[in-house]
């Protein structure tokens, strides 16, 4: 009798913790692209005042170590020379997306200028962590 008592309370509590693993929240739930896009805007527009260091300081450990504050603001103001400059009194079109073939969330902002498109992109892991950047070199026109 102890032996079916002791195996049926064992099978109940197998059945509770599998019971408890299904009804636990997950913490994979996908991160509020509204406040990335916001984070990844506030970083894009401390850049277009020319502060670089803030966005470089935020970059993981692992960005940091191949490229500095001024290897960013180097690249970026290569990119908007070649361009013809960033126009006045304009703001990017701003997106934020899952890029196909990827878990990163991707905010990308775009500036129309005169001899092409300056693009930068903020891309973050899934859990909304800061992932790197991308100042994209279009073809000039």
């Amino acid at each position: 009798m102890k032996r079916l008592s002791c195996l049926l309370l064992g099978i109940l509590l197998v059945f509770s913790l599998c019971a408890c693993q299904q009804a636990a929240p997950s913490s994979g739930e996908a991160p509020d692209q509204q406040a990335i896009t916001e984070e990844a805007t506030e970083y894009f527009n401390q850049m277009m005042d020319g502060d670089f260091e803030t966005f470089f300081n935020a970059l993981p450990q692992g960005v940091q170590d191949n490229i500095s504050a001024e290897t960013i603001q180097e690249t970026w103001e290569e990119e908007v020379d070649k361009l013809g400059g960033l126009p006045k009194n304009t703001s990017p079109d701003v997106s934020c997306y899952v890029p196909e073939h990827s878990d990163q969330i991707r905010v990308e902002f775009v500036i129309p200028c005169d001899k092409g498109n300056f693009k930068v992109f903020i891309n973050y892991f899934p859990d909304g962590s800061l992932y790197n950047y991308v100042i994209w070199k279009n073809e000039t026109k």
